[in-house]
């Protein structure tokens, strides 16, 4: 692999928002030609990215029956107040 597929890989694998050290085991694979080895890493990091957006849909969620359970508390006032 010539310097500029290199870079090209390690700035896609910052774009991806692997860490440093997934970066560093990715690369070691890639010198090895360890192509299910990067596969492997590369659906590790697709996982918890993942499981990232789930606890934060999660925490939306949460936020949003919040705010419903608000506003339907500011409605029920408004109408004893009427």
């Amino acid at each position: 692999m010539s310097m500029t597929e290199l870079e090209g890989l390690e700035e896609c694998l910052a774009d991806f928002g692997c860490s440093n050290r997934e970066k560093a085991e990715i690369l070691r694979c890639h010198a090895r030609r360890d192509i299910p080895g990067m596969i492997r890493l590369l659906r590790r990091h697709r996982q918890t990215l993942l499981d990232r957006i789930h606890k934060e849909e999660a925490q939306i969620s949460c936020l949003d029956y919040l705010v419903f359970q608000l506003e339907k508390e500011i409605e029920t006032k408004l109408r004893k107040d009427d």
